[in-house]
């Protein structure tokens, strides 16, 4: 990734307080990107750029999130995975039915690290969490319901999200180190650590390209080895 890659003209941002959220409005603002925030909490964007624009509403407002999206390009969630809130499961299919009563079908999510897709062989990595994760699964604790949720409706076009062109990122540990070219691929796994920037950067170009629709690639702060 670098910073003369595509861009869109304008996009909409949900989750732009949380931890990678603030990083996609950040790359947003820097490059020039029109930005939507929305949110439920406008005084958390008391200084933002004249680019952006802070629209207050709850995310199961179907028709003021429609009048959010309008004239957007797409859609970025930075929504959380928080397994008793269950924020995606309840605010994610007014979204989508929102983003199409709009005319807009672009939406960016995010998935995580040890989440999978279809067809994919399990690295190193997410054996190791797979198995700490089943081993919580049996007490009742399922740490990736919500992400698995978003993929599922996402590749099954359920839960309103038929209709919907999507990518999902896959960051491991964010960090608020500098901007640094980020890299994307969609099998193999880079370094740990995932500048929000650099991943902000990357949803913001899939908003403006069609390389990674129907993908979950992994993003990483360091670039691709050589070979």
């Amino acid at each position: 990734m670098s910073t003369d890659i595509a861009k869109p003209r304008k996009v909409a941002i949900i989750g732009a307080s949380g931890t990678y959220g603030k990083g996609i409005l950040a790359r947003a603002e820097e490059t020039g990107v029109e930005a939507v925030v929305v949110t439920r909490s406008p005084h958390k964007f008391e200084n933002v750029k004249p680019t952006t624009r802070v629209f207050e509403t709850q995310l199961d407002d179907e028709e003021k999130l429609k009048e959010a999206f309008t004239g957007c390009d797409g859609v970025i969630s930075a929504l959380g995975d928080d397994r008793k809130l269950r924020p995606k499961t309840h605010y994610l299919p007014h979204v989508w039915k929102a983003m199409k009563a709009a005319g807009v079908t672009k939406y960016v999510g995010m998935g995580s690290g040890p989440m999978m897709m279809p067809g994919e062989r399990p690295g190193g990595f997410q054996r190791t969490v797979h198995a700490l994760l089943s081993v919580l699964k049996v007490f009742g604790v399922d740490m990736l319901e919500q992400n698995e949720w978003e993929r599922d409706s996402l590749l099954m076009g359920q839960n309103g999200a038929d209709g919907i062109t999507w990518v999902l990122t896959r960051p491991v540990r964010p960090t608020k180190t500098p901007f640094v070219g980020a890299y994307v691929h969609k099998d193999e796994r880079g370094p740990m650590d995932c500048s929000i920037y650099d991943h902000g950067d990357f949803c913001l170009y899939c908003v403006a390209s069609s390389e990674w629709d129907r993908l979950a690639p992994h993003v990483s702060s360091g670039r691709q080895a050589k070979k």
